[in-house]
């Protein structure tokens, strides 16, 4: 049973993936030829850095006003594991690491 709806997991999952996300661009803003944004000026790369930001943010207020919390439970192999603690209860949320990089 899931004490999650389905737009709170929608707020997880964004505050999940938007920092592996910036940790990518951010590694893209460095070698740009070679990268799928290889398109944006440098300044670009900044403003995007800056969206995605902004969205972790108000996403992460979200869940502090819904009582949620997320922590890290990665123990290494093909998944990233989270813990998820909302109103109480304790769910188990996890990522293919093949499937995020995708």
């Amino acid at each position: 049973m899931s004490y999650i709806t389905e737009e709170e997991m929608n707020d997880i999952s964004t505050y999940i993936l938007l920092p592996l996300l910036l940790d990518l661009v951010g590694k893209y803003m460095w070698f740009p030829d070679i990268t799928p944004l290889n398109h944006l000026h440098p300044d670009q790369f900044q403003q995007l850095l800056d969206m995605i930001t902004i969205d972790h943010i108000e996403v992460k207020q979200r869940l502090k006003a819904a009582k949620i919390k997320v922590e890290k439970n990665w123990k290494g192999g093909p998944s990233l594991d989270y813990k998820i603690f909302v109103r109480g209860y304790e769910e188990n949320h996890f990522y293919w690491r093949n499937a995020v990089k995708a």
